[in-house]
């Protein structure tokens, strides 16, 4: 096990087999259905699809964030980090495997103590997040008064730094603000210093940039890499928006109808996409090469029902290459090239069956 919390293999988190179910009056929603991925302590992962693909649902089920009783997480795995840096007691600690801690397990005394120390999230709707009746400034000093053991005048000097890192002007005097006197990106900002103020090993941001103009997604975006890089977390970017990845994440997943259909380097989901959908997603971004007047390009049809999966690849209904294997049968995971993983029975390039 190395100093940083960072298990043998390499890898910070560990996703195997994760699924999640909800109950609701029209059947079971199967949200996420066996998802597996991994991420390296300091890596960037990429979690992109559209509304309802699931990828929410799986990121806060890693937290176990699932409302119950209608939702539960119904199977998988998810080990996280050493346990001997989160100072959980072994004996308490129901499933352990190379010193790490199975996130899904644990006492929930002890998950709530792992969340915002160990790992901390960014919400797209700052507003539905930040307490209105408090201060700003009290919020991020409630985090680190929780979780470090800070003093109370301890915990206020961070947050001034930290409001200040995160590029908000006269922090002193904004930590005495409510969330509705700040602007959009500077509630979001707020929830950024927040979401550091215990320096976590992995941050997870759930669409961060929604309700912000186009100028100030990117400040966001800029702002959450060079804080990782700073910090050295690991993190977790989930959005519709593939452009929003391009330059953020090492690593990128595809999500659809509560699958990862395609998992590959940024690099390679952008030059060389292999699975129908996500080439749908590419295509779907808008171009300044295109012609004015253009339409924009849309992948035809809606997502699948998640109370009514079909038996094959949840996909071929909207798929322009889709064959009568695809209809009648799920495709398995298969590695393909070096790294790549993909669900799919067809081979894009060729059109035909692989």
């Amino acid at each position: 096990m190395s100093e940083n919390g960072m298990s043998d293999n390499g890898h910070l988190l560990e996703v195997k087999d994760l699924a999640v179910q909800f109950k609701t009056d029209e059947g079971i929603v199967r949200a996420v259905n066996g998802i597996a991925y991994e991420l390296a302590a300091g890596g960037s992962l990429g979690i992109v699809g559209e509304s309802g693909s699931g990828k929410s649902v799986s990121s806060l089920a890693l937290l176990r964030l699932i409302p119950q009783p209608a939702g539960q997480i119904t199977g998988g795995e998810v080990m996280f980090g050493d346990t001997n840096v989160m100072d959980i007691d072994p004996e308490e600690i129901i499933e352990t495997r190379a010193g790490r801690v199975s996130l899904l397990q644990i006492p929930p005394n002890e998950m709530r103590g792992i969340r915002g120390g160990k790992i901390s999230m960014i919400f797209q709707d700052p507003m539905s997040s930040l307490n209105p009746v408090l201060t700003v400034g009290r919020q991020i000093d409630e985090a680190q008064r929780l979780h470090l053991g800070v003093s109370k005048d301890e915990a206020r000097a961070h947050t001034v730094e930290l409001l200040d890192r995160v590029g908000i002007p006269s922090p002193a005097e904004r930590a005495n603000d409510y969330p509705h006197q700040l602007s959009g990106g500077m509630q979001q900002r707020a929830m950024i210093a927040m979401a550091i103020s215990c320096e976590p090993q992995l941050l997870i941001a759930d669409e961060p940039t929604t309700a912000l103009d186009v100028t100030i997604q990117a400040q966001v975006i800029e702002l959450i890499s060079s804080l990782r890089e700073e910090l050295g977390m690991a993190a977790i970017l989930i959005t519709h928006d593939l452009a929003l990845v391009a330059g953020f994440c090492q690593e990128i997943v595809v999500m659809y109808g509560g699958y990862i259909v395609e998992r590959a380097t940024g690099r390679d989901i952008f030059y060389t996409p292999k699975h129908p959908y996500t080439i749908g997603l590419l295509e779907s971004m808008p171009s300044i090469s295109a012609a004015r007047g253009d339409r924009l390009s849309a992948i035809p049809g809606a997502p699948p029902d998640m109370t009514n999966l079909p038996v094959g690849c949840p996909f071929a209904p909207r798929c322009r290459f889709v064959k009568d294997k695809c209809i009648e049968e799920m495709p398995p995971v298969e590695m393909i090239d070096d790294g790549r993983s993909l669900r799919c029975w067809v081979d894009v390039d060729t059109g035909e069956l692989r």
